[in-house]
């Protein structure tokens, strides 16, 4: 039977961001506290304050609808407002107003940690303020990531208290928003349309089944009956009663006239290549997204160019490799081998999560030597719950919350006869230690960092967030972790994919290229099965253009950070002081990150 591999590289910060923590609001008085007591931000001297103050604004202004923020500090369901333009720029336009006030204070005034906030937040202004343009090129419905923030939004009001007439009063009313804000979604794809931009004719059947799976899944957003113990009896069946109708009468139907908008005519309409070029002022978009994703003012041209000698280099490694072995046959010839060694097969769940532990158990007595900050969380592998491993080609990253406190690498169980497990300790130095659980994890436990820099909607730091837990999975070879020459090349099989991101990405969105061309170039350059290849040509032209630059790239500045460090700190510079100095702050810009470490090292690097 062929079996291929299976990879689990994140596909969004939104979930790396979105972590609920134990925190109450933050304050509006001149000092903000979490509800454990810890300051958010010091008051005193008076800049400080100001910035606080400040702070303090932004989070009241953003937390109604910033999903990020509330589920950070343990918000119910959003009662949405409308999905409109007009919405987005009245929130963008408090964005230079916000600014204004951060600019004002000088940096002088305030310690490492507080500047960095300063600069943070004014970066968040700038996401502010650019929104309405990326909304406007961001579609309301698409086949790979088009039910990610209804998924969060489904999430927050599973966890939403209804113990009292109050709360299920507010319950109500949050549905009925939710309900309306995605018919005005079907607005969204209408003025997306009038200014010729539209979902290409490839991707709109998975943006169809997409509204359908939506509209199926509202009926989670039915209580169960243990969630209304507290109700008197009469009570909580009215209330059943009355959520289940308005699911029924008014939610699901949103989605599907939302599928519905994608009609023939629309059809007829769309372009027949995907990619943001063929939109109207795409391409220059694109080139947003890209400094957006890649925390570098790099051209497509030049991202393209990158990605190309990252293969050229690691097809010269694979050769490497397969000599090492003495392999003389072809680059997929090894693959197959490879993928048909019983060493890296399993034919339960339970095979599959041993494969990831003896990777854990490699490498959890050497972190020391590189690594001054552990996170308190603990972490470990699980298998994802039945009735999702059915459409998941992948596993995720689990962030610790306070009801599940473990960070979980959550794997696909299912038919692991098919899939080959040579790329488990690079998974594993990726998800979780040292890479995403350790970044995360130590975010959230940074009770130093106000609200904002542990959670927002509006700056997306794929570039540091995806980039670290490449970094660390490449770490782990400089640390030893990959015993035989198998998993050194399951760890390039994964560097490969990455690099397909940067040419496919570009060459869909900036250069011209067809579907059919992406496609014969990922089938030429990647051992990934065709319909991976299908669900990321979609992905890269049509969910989340750009996205999919951010970890090479970022991993790529992290490495040169890491160059100039021991050019400038010589004999002085120390793994785990340098490591801390990235992961103390937080996900960051990756230009503040830079200036950061920048300052670190004219410090002497301590």
């Amino acid at each position: 039977m062929t079996r291929t591999f299976r990879h689990a590289l994140r596909h969004s910060v939104w979930s790396a961001i979105a972590v609920p923590v134990a925190l109450g609001a933050a304050s509006t008085s001149a000092q903000p506290v979490s509800s454990g007591g810890e300051a958010i931000i010091a008051p005193s001297p008076a800049s400080q304050a100001q910035l606080a103050a400040v702070h303090d604004e932004m989070v009241e202004m953003l937390r109604p609808f910033d999903l990020p923020l509330r589920a950070l500090v343990g918000d119910p369901i959003a009662v949405l407002p409308p999905d409109t333009l007009e919405h987005w720029e009245t929130v963008a336009a408090k964005g230079a107003g916000f600014r204004a006030k951060l600019e004002a204070i000088p940096a002088a005034g305030l310690d490492e940690q507080d500047r960095l906030t300063r600069d943070y937040l004014i970066a968040l202004t700038h996401g502010i303020d650019d929104y309405p343009r990326f909304w406007l090129y961001a579609f309301p419905i698409t086949p790979y990531a088009g039910g990610w923030r209804h998924n969060t939004i489904r999430q927050s009001a599973l966890g939403t208290p209804l113990e009292t007439a109050e709360q299920r009063a507010y319950y109500i009313a949050a549905l009925k928003a939710y309900a309306a804000h995605v018919r005005s979604q079907a607005g969204k794809l209408a003025l997306q349309a009038d200014r010729g931009i539209r979902i290409a004719r490839p991707a709109i059947p998975g943006a169809r089944r997409t509204a359908a799976n939506l509209a199926q899944a509202s009926a989670a957003f039915v209580p169960a009956t243990e969630r209304l113990s507290s109700a008197p009896p009469e009570e909580a069946a009215f209330f059943h009663a009355e959520v289940a109708a308005l699911v029924e009468g008014e939610l699901a139907p949103a989605f599907t006239a939302l599928g519905a908008m994608l009609d023939d005519a629309y059809v007829a309409a769309a372009p027949e290549r995907p990619g943001l070029m063929w939109q109207a002022g795409g391409a220059d978009h694109y080139g947003r997204l890209a400094r957006l994703h890649t925390g570098t003012d790099l051209s497509a041209d030049e991202i393209h160019a990158i990605g190309v000698e990252i293969l050229r280099d690691a097809r010269a490694e694979l050769a490497s490799i397969k000599q090492s072995v003495g392999f003389t046959g072809s680059d997929r010839a090894f693959a197959a081998m490879v993928d048909a060694d019983p060493r890296f097969s399993a034919t339960t769940a339970e095979e599959v999560a041993a494969h990831f532990r003896r990777a854990m158990e490699r490498i959890e007595p050497v972190l020391p030597r590189y690594f001054s900050l552990l996170p308190n969380a603990p972490y470990g592998i699980e298998r994802a719950p039945r009735h999702i491993e059915e459409g998941m080609t992948f596993g995720f990253y689990r962030s610790p919350t306070p009801e599940q406190p473990v960070g979980a690498y959550v794997y696909n169980g299912a038919s692991p006869e098919t899939t080959s497990y040579a790329n488990a300790a690079a998974l594993i130095y990726h998800e979780l230690l040292p890479g995403h659980h350790f970044q995360i994890a130590l975010q959230q436990e940074n009770k130093a960092l106000p609200l904002l820099r542990r959670a927002n909607g509006f700056l997306f730091l794929n570039a540091f967030v995806e980039g670290w837990a490449e970094y660390a999975a490449d770490l782990a070879d400089e640390m030893g972790m990959y015993a035989t020459p198998y998993e050194r090349f399951g760890r390039l099989y994964s560097k490969m994919f990455l690099a397909n991101r940067l040419v496919v990405d570009t060459g869909l969105n900036a250069k011209g290229w067809t579907h059919e061309e992406a496609r014969r170039f990922m089938q030429e350059n990647t051992f990934a099965s065709d319909a991976e290849i299908e669900s990321e040509l979609l992905r890269y032209s049509t969910d989340i253009p750009g996205q999919a630059l951010s970890y090479a790239m970022g991993q790529r500045e992290l490495l040169r950070m890491r160059a100039e460090a021991r050019a400038a700190l010589g004999d002085r510079f120390s793994w785990p002081a340098f490591h801390a100095a990235v992961l103390t702050p937080g996900a960051v810009p990756m230009s503040l990150l830079d200036a950061h470490l920048q300052r670190w090292r004219e410090a002497g690097g301590e």
